[in-house]
């Protein structure tokens, strides 16, 4: 099943547009509801239905702060997808400012690996605070999202086209697969990544990340999500960026879901001797 999500409030038309396609290469679709207002256009999916999982309820569609709806609608939508996994082949989300904060606040939470598509008018910009540590795609709409033309039809029909791609072409699970094996890497610990790399990876998976912020948070999801049951972690140096101001700062959460999970862990010292700025006038004296 692939789920649309969008505001039918606003974007109805693409929604349908979309569903179409899906349904014409084979898919079952379901169109999910997220508006934040009452309105008269039907879903596979309504406001009502994701809201049941806020404790808030239909109540958040006559709040009077837009922020505070999406906040609460995004949460619902994430506590909504997590009840229907199971069922879940890939996810296309479409919207502006508002809808794409919503809507990937919902998709960051799912499993790597689960085809994810945001269609989106910001898409084009800086999107790490929607992407974050996920697999999320980003889109751009070229166009805004207010009626089909000729420009958004051929956007919107690329991302059609690229998930019942994804759906069709997802790799199957493979029995007797080598348990995964995480390793943190930056440039001059490359070379014992490297060598561990190579000694392990006739019995383990060997996943290396790159120490970059973001490389520390993906193994971080990856080990709370249970996909990877150990660590080699030579490359603190995100810790680092986090205590003394640099730019690729994993954030307060390194090293939590270790410390969560209790899987078996060794950690080293490699690049705890430097912190990383961007250019000369941004570096402290």
């Amino acid at each position: 099943m692939i789920f649309l999500i969008g505001t039918c409030d606003t974007k109805a038309d693409e929604l349908n547009y979309l569903r179409q396609l899906l349904v014409d290469s084979g898919h079952s679709v379901q169109v999910l509801d997220v508006s934040t207002q009452v309105h008269g256009q039907s879903a596979d999916v309504p406001q009502s239905e994701i809201l049941r999982h806020h404790p808030q309820g239909e109540e958040v569609l006559s709040l009077d702060d837009r922020g505070a709806a999406i906040g609460a609608m995004a949460e619902a939508l994430k506590a909504y997808l997590q009840t229907r996994l199971g069922e879940i082949s890939g996810i296309i989300g479409i919207g502006g400012s508002g809808g794409t904060s919503l809507i990937t606040q919902a998709l960051r939470a799912l499993p790597v690996g689960l085809p994810k598509i945001m269609v989106s008018t910001v898409a084009s910009g800086n999107t790490r605070h929607f992407v974050e540590a996920s697999d999320i795609m980003m889109m751009y709409s070229v166009t805004d999202l207010a009626g089909l033309n000729s420009i958004s039809r051929r956007i919107l029909a690329n991302a059609a086209f690229a998930m019942s791609g994804m759906v069709q072409g997802q790799l199957p699970s493979q029995a007797g697969e080598k348990p995964a094996l995480g390793m943190s890497m930056f440039g001059v610990t490359t070379p014992c990544v490297q060598y561990i790399r190579r000694h392990f990876e006739s019995r383990y998976d060997c996943i290396v990340f790159h120490a970059t912020g973001l490389g520390g948070q993906s193994m971080e999801k990856l080990i709370a999500s249970r996909i990877m049951p150990y660590v080699i972690d030579v490359t603190l140096t995100e810790v680092c960026d986090l205590l003394m101001g640099g730019i690729l700062s994993a954030g307060e959460g390194r090293l939590d879901a270790i410390i969560e999970t209790g899987i078996p862990y060794v950690g080293s010292v490699g690049a705890l001797d430097m912190v990383n700025f961007g250019p000369m006038d941004t570096v402290p004296p």
